[in-house]
């Protein structure tokens, strides 16, 4: 299965319990909304979700046993977050409840402040726009994360699902 359709298979298995369980706004961020705004050369490994940390903590109770209890996010010093890993989707699902990212201020809440909403199988979807999405990156400050961001053109945007 390539990236693609792994990307879509998860969140076609995804997006009905993400419905039902989440309260508050929430958006795909990182490397699944790079591709899922068209950004070319991006190949998703897993499905980054950004929410609130009431939903982080209600959608890991929904998918109690779907929990990848072992695997454990890198960089615990550069964010925090209400964390979970789920792999039980064709492509894996990480959430990351009130998303925290340490700045040379100190710990600051990731927020998106400009996004649009995609249809994905009749779901509303939220990304951030491409502009936000590079902002997002180069807050993460790693190498991946710029190297992600010089990707980005900021061109007018035309998401599409393929």
């Amino acid at each position: 299965m390539t990236s693609t359709s792994a990307l879509h298979a998860g969140l076609q298995h995804a997006l009905p319990e993400l419905a039902r369980t989440f309260r508050d706004p929430w958006w795909i961020i990182g490397s699944a909304a790079m591709k899922l705004a068209g950004v070319p050369g991006i190949e998703p490994r897993d499905i980054d979700v950004l929410c609130s940390r009431s939903d982080a903590l209600r959608l890991r109770e929904a998918w109690s046993d779907e929990v990848d209890r072992l695997f454990l996010p890198a960089d615990e010093a550069r964010f925090r977050s209400t964390f979970a890993r789920f792999t039980h989707l064709p492509m894996p699902l990480e959430v990351m409840g009130a998303l925290e990212v340490m700045t040379a201020a100190g710990w600051q809440q990731l927020r998106v402040h400009d996004d649009l909403q995609i249809d994905i199988a009749g779901y509303a979807v939220r990304i951030p726009t491409l502009a936000d999405q590079r902002r997002i990156l180069m807050a993460f400050g790693r190498d991946k994360d710029l190297a992600k961001a010089a990707r980005i053109s900021l061109s007018p945007e035309h998401p599409h699902v393929a």
